[in-house]
């Protein structure tokens, strides 16, 4: 398993996804991010697909 040094995350996905998270999944968002003990940014893409994301180590 690798390990990564990263601070945050920012994961970029389509505008309609980014929008869900923030108000039908903001509880469970938060909980991850105390889980992993890591910031989660959330940056919407107008040219992603619906079903495209990407998980970047910041």
């Amino acid at each position: 398993m690798r390990q990564f040094d990263a601070q945050n995350i920012l994961v970029v996905a389509h505008p309609n996804v980014v929008n869900r998270i923030l108000d039908e999944e903001a509880a469970a968002l938060a909980e991850l991010e105390a889980f992993i003990g890591k910031t989660i940014r959330l940056k919407a893409e107008d040219q992603y697909e619906l079903s495209q994301y990407d998980v970047v180590l910041i």
